[in-house]
């Protein structure tokens, strides 16, 4: 019989939740770590409509990828999804920025997803310490339109914003979700273009201004590429609890 805790220590053994950074709150985070688990619901986010699906699928735990709680809780009324987990029975393991950096991870994903070899790591050098979270390997050299194409097909982002003062593109790093404090790293690497989300104006200037390409192909699309290796990862490790991959996609429209 499998536990969540079980399942929590093997995720813990490839990316322990120790190297979460400071202001993070990745761990097991609602329901009973020593009740047994039979089906399993995975996502990049717990919302009614994944506890919604993962409850009709008969998912006793969920396993996440953003914290379902991030800031101290000071309230937990009826309409909010952590009251319906906790009514149903339903646990949470959620695994941020210890999943991002871990090898196998969020960006190793990501890396893998667009073709990148010779991949190696880099660190964000405001946070001395922290495993280093980006990635950055070689692609057959493309002009930045062919690379924004290329990229929009493998994530499967609605759209794609970039900007490239470059003719080509053959070394290129990738930071899945929010990387923006990652783009001077990222240069340093040698990278001759950036991929990440949620750029800022000024961060779009300052990258031309260094002669460094940007893509912004959206947080979701850019982490849930982690979603299905993950799948398969603890379905290898625990063959007896069924995972779900549950319904998700951009929390936005795009036209």
């Amino acid at each position: 019989m499998t536990l969540n805790r079980d399942i929590y220590q093997e995720i813990d053994a490839f990316a322990p939740f120790a190297t979460q950074l400071k202001l993070d709150n990745a761990g097991f985070l609602a329901g009973d770590p020593e009740a047994p688990v039979e089906r399993a619901g995975i996502c990049l986010d717990i919302t009614h409509d994944t506890v919604k699906e993962a409850l009709a699928l008969g998912c006793t735990l969920l396993i996440s990828h953003h914290p379902v709680i991030f800031d101290p809780l000071r309230a937990l009324l009826a309409e909010s999804v952590l009251y319906r987990m906790a009514r149903n029975g339903l646990s949470a393991i959620c695994a941020h920025t210890n999943l991002d950096a871990c090898e196998g991870g969020v960006n190793d994903a990501l890396a893998e997803c667009l073709g990148l070899r010779d991949v190696e790591t880099f660190a964000d050098p405001e946070n001395p310490g922290a495993p280093p979270i980006g990635r950055v390997g070689r692609i057959d050299p493309v002009s930045p339109a062919q690379l924004a194409a290329r990229v929009k097909t493998a994530v499967g982002c609605g759209s794609i914003r970039f900007t490239c003062p470059r003719a080509e593109v053959g070394r290129l790093a990738v930071c899945g979700g929010a990387g923006d404090d990652l783009i001077a790293a990222a240069a340093q690497t040698g990278a001759d273009a950036f991929l990440t989300s949620e750029i800022k104006q000024h961060e779009w200037l300052a990258a031309s201004a260094m002669g460094l390409c940007l893509y912004d192909a959206g947080h979701f699309s850019t982490e849930a590429v982690v979603l299905p290796p993950l799948k398969e990862r603890l379905k290898a490790a625990f063959p007896e609890v069924s995972f779900h991959l549950l319904s998700e996609k951009e929390p936005y429209l795009t036209i």
